[in-house]
């Protein structure tokens, strides 16, 4: 692939499959509401504890974001994203044979959260590395594509629960998840990475001594290349990306407290599955247009994307506060739509707000990591959620949680400049650890204050 395959040519071929896995993997995460709720009613085990399948689920659905990064960039993303798709279908169709929930946590936790885990940061990586004028937008278009997941989704599920009962309906949810696998197959290794590896062996092939090292310094070398790769802490040197990381990680965590929250809350006020399942296809839906719209807005550079990710996180405050004084059907409905306009829009922002603040050359562990810290913020938030509820007897207090997580979001990025400025001036040195030059050149202005910071510090 030559070099101008960036904003336009395959790079579009790519956007649009990445969208359909995009689709498959995050749309069904998010539908796990309507599998929640029959598994309540299935297992009887208690809403606490039913909600750590999903908790499992997502920690290694986001939490192997830095491995999967790292094995994609050696091995291909397309490898990894291939066979991460064979461990979905293994995982649901071994869930549809189990006859206890505990085993849920094994098939449909561990073997199907490994292979999400497998797919989810190499096709949220692989977007940014074939865009670059419309990054933005590519980006937003992608999540976008989870909220035809969750618009499509919960009525099958819904159907196939009716038709074939819970397990049959995981046994055929696994089959069309499976198909993430023939759109892995379409793409293509960004060729910065593939110039990087070239660039690597070369070096090391000059670099290699005459002699025959031993296997065991050969490994040992290799293992510690991985793991200064895979847990790139120095990145935390740079402040704005210390506070946005923060900020990402209380709003990931309001987004997936939600996903429990909503379901649960609609069952409780007895407004039958139905709208359940309306509930998340509403969500879905204006996710669809929120997140496009979001990441062509961003383009535009009218707002900067760190207050786009403020005021998104402000609404879902609010929003979240006000609906335990609402227990009616169109409340809760509407509460669904502002939730995918606000609380899920951010999604679209993520990869762009990464590559702003450490550039192409760090873009893929930093996001990796990101990822693993976000997924043990949901392990912990959607559990909380259900405890409350089952401490309280309603979703009130659960949903006031969700609003605290998302204000804690917004305060982060309200004091970010106060604490970069105080950073700076407790640094001899400069901190910001990443390649000047492919900052200036990828990403203009906004990498431009970082390297004056560091030349000023």
């Amino acid at each position: 692939m030559k070099n101008t395959d960036v904003d336009r040519g395959y790079s579009w071929v790519v956007l649009i499959f990445c969208g359909i896995i995009y689709l498959v993997i995050a749309g069904g995460v998010k539908s796990f509401g309507v599998l929640y709720t029959e598994l309540l009613e299935h297992y009887e085990a208690g809403a606490g504890n039913t909600a750590w399948i999903s908790s499992v689920c997502l920690l290694l659905f986001m939490g192997l974001g830095p491995f999967s990064n790292f094995l994609g960039e050696k091995y291909t993303y397309r490898l990894i994203m291939c066979i991460g798709s064979v461990l979905v279908l293994i995982g649901y169709t071994a869930s549809a044979f189990v006859p206890r929930m505990d085993m849920l946590f094994l098939t449909y936790g561990v073997v199907a959260g490994t292979g999400y885990g497998l797919i989810f940061a190499p096709c949220t990586t692989i977007i940014s590395f074939y865009f670059k004028k419309r990054r933005s937008l590519a980006n937003g278009l992608m999540v976008s594509f989870s909220g035809f997941g969750s618009l499509l989704f919960p009525y099958m599920y819904r159907f196939l629960i009716d038709k074939y009962g819970l397990h049959g309906a995981l046994l055929i949810i696994g089959a069309v998840f499976f198909h993430t696998c023939a759109a892995s197959l379409l793409l293509r290794q960004p060729p910065q990475l593939l110039k990087k590896k070239q660039k690597t062996e070369e070096e090391l092939a000059l670099a290699t001594p005459q002699k025959i090292e031993t296997p065991e310094k050969t490994q040992s070398g290799c293992f510690n290349e991985a793991k200064k790769r895979i847990f790139k802490l120095d990145l935390f040197y740079n402040p704005k990306y210390t506070v946005l990381f923060c900020a990402i990680l209380f709003q990931t965590a309001n987004f997936a407290g939600n996903l429990v929250a909503l379901p649960g809350h609609i069952q409780s006020l007895g407004l039958g599955k139905q709208n359940i399942a309306l509930s998340v296809s509403l969500l879905g839906g204006s996710e669809i247009v929120a997140r496009a719209f979001l990441g062509w807005f961003a383009d535009l550079n009218i707002m900067t994307r760190t207050h786009l990710f403020m005021v998104c996180s402000f609404v879902s405050t609010i929003i979240a506060f006000c609906i335990p004084h609402l227990p009616y059907k169109e409340a809760v409905l509407c509460y669904a739509v502002l939730m995918g306009v606000f609380s899920g829009s951010f999604w679209s922002l993520m990869g762009v707000l990464m590559v702003d603040c450490v550039g192409l050359a760090n873009f893929s562990p930093a996001f990796g990591l990101l990822s693993m810290a976000s997924a043990f913020s949901i392990l912990i938030s959607q559990p909380i959620i259900g405890w409350l509820k089952d401490a309280t007897g309603s979703w009130d207090m659960s949903f006031r949680f969700t609003g605290l997580l998302s204000a804690l979001a917004f305060l982060f990025c309200l004091t970010g400049p106060m604490i970069e400025r105080c950073w700076c001036c407790h640094q001899n040195t400069g901190t910001i650890i990443i390649d000047d030059t492919i900052q200036v050149e990828e990403v203009n202005g906004k990498v431009e204050e970082s390297v004056l910071l560091k030349e000023r510090s």
